[in-house]
């Protein structure tokens, strides 16, 4: 199990050295404690190390962060044939989602403050600085493609998607072409063995709706015949994590092509349960 926690200092270097005996040893030179207040290890859920963590942090209410660490063999990768696919965030520094440039959107969620499934209705406006470094990224709660991926994908014929608007300077200044990558399919619901968990502290603003963040704790697995209709690109039934954004879960054709061009973007494979 992963387990990240915040807090002092001082207290989370004692933690450390109780439990450094106790991490998975292929990782253990990434989970050497820095000094700074931040403490993320890897241990056995088993192991006295993780049972006295979870007590310390009971103790010292430090809300850890625990998640299912999981690694794959590079055979394992090469044979799997769905992977989530992460992408760059050129917002997430700034803070900003595409609405606050006057990106227009309609329907999703009635709670103003929730507006889960909300639709784009025109182009996405941006500032067109955030717009220089990746083909493809997240301008959330959409997915933009550069001019050139666009037809790699459409030359390929990748399915499952369709490129209606584009992203636009919000002052209407030039800026290269990029478009909105509108992810069609969605699938049924991940497998009862994916380990999701509904905050445990729920945020006010979706008291009114219910619509409370959900975080992913584990490798994304599916029923294999949950795959019979899945298309190259496809999204999570599942509102996923703080930007509650849906999982992009693509076919292995997606991750070579991408890989074969040199296209940014992380894949981690999808199990499927046959």
């Amino acid at each position: 199990m992963a387990i990240t926690i915040i807090g002092d200092s001082a207290l989370l270097s004692e933690l450390y050295e109780h439990v450094k005996q106790y991490i998975y040893e292929p990782q253990a030179k990434n989970c050497v404690f820095s000094g700074q207040g931040n403490l993320k290890v890897i241990l056995d859920e088993d192991s006295a190390g993780y049972k006295y963590l979870l007590e310390m942090s009971d103790k010292h209410q430090l809300h850890p962060h625990i998640s299912q660490w999981t690694s794959y063999t590079k055979s394992e990768q090469d044979q799997a044939e769905y992977f989530q696919m992460y992408l760059p965030f050129p917002l997430e520094i700034e803070g900003t989602d595409a609405a606050d440039y006057g990106t227009q959107y309609k329907g999703g969620c009635l709670n103003l403050k929730c507006q889960l499934g909300k639709k784009l209705t025109g182009n996405v406006l941006i500032d067109r600085k955030f717009m220089k470094k990746w083909d493809i990224g997240n301008l959330r709660p959409d997915i933009y493609v550069s001019e050139k991926l666009k037809e790699l994908i459409c030359s390929n014929g990748l399915t499952g998607v369709s490129f209606e608007h584009e992203v636009k300077d919000f002052k209407g200044r030039e800026m290269p072409k990029f478009y909105v990558m509108d992810i069609k399919h969605t699938l049924p619901p991940m497998a009862t063995s994916t380990w999701l968990i509904q905050d445990e502290y729920p945020h006010q603003w979706y008291k009114e709706c219910g619509h409370q963040v959900v975080y992913l704790r584990s490798d994304i697995q599916y029923e294999e015949e949950k795959m019979d209709r899945s298309f190259d690109f496809n999204l999570s039934a599942e509102y996923i994590d703080n930007f509650r954004l849906q999982e992009i879960i693509v076919s292995v054709k997606v991750r070579n092509l991408f890989r074969q061009h040199k296209v940014y973007a992380r894949f981690f494979p999808v199990a499927i349960i046959k």
